[in-house]
């Protein structure tokens, strides 16, 4: 049986938190963590090895931006995917988050189909590197299929 890897879910709502939860169990990730600021990420972050970050963009006293900017500062865990979740994205929002290093992005509430399709893509990519300062450049070829619904 092949080990499926740890995923963080970050969501200052206790009860989407665990909806999340239990949606990446459904989908078979078994093994999920839920946490309801950032700060108690980063933490998290730091003791053990996740695979996968997802973590709501609105919180307090942390936003998802700032979680994104902080792991992505720090080099032990640059290379862990990122994906943002949110009830509506305006370009900005995405402008923002995709600068900081945000892998993709959910609107809520998750369409099963577009959440597997994520994750495969954001869990198989390739690491990062610090020596790329112009990510704006590979902003242009960023795949955004959500925006098609609106």
């Amino acid at each position: 049986m092949s080990e499926t890897p740890p995923i963080l879910i970050v969501d200052d709502q206790e009860k989407l938190l665990k909806l999340v939860i239990l949606l990446m169990t459904r989908i078979g990730f078994p093994d999920v963590d839920g946490v309801t600021s950032g700060p108690e990420a980063l933490e998290r972050l730091r003791e053990r090895k996740y695979a996968l970050v997802i973590s709501d963009l609105m919180m307090e006293p942390m936003d998802g931006l700032t979680l994104l900017r902080e792991i992505r500062g720090d080099d032990a865990l640059m290379n862990t995917p990122f994906i943002l979740t949110e009830a509506s994205f305006d370009f900005e929002d995405i402008n923002l988050a995709h600068q900081a290093g945000a892998d993709a992005f959910i609107l809520k509430p998750f369409d099963m189909s577009v959440l597997k399709s994520k994750l495969k893509q954001v869990i198989n990519r390739k690491p990062r590197r610090r020596e790329a300062p112009l990510a704006a450049e590979s902003a242009l070829n960023v795949d955004f299929p959500m925006l098609g619904k609106f």
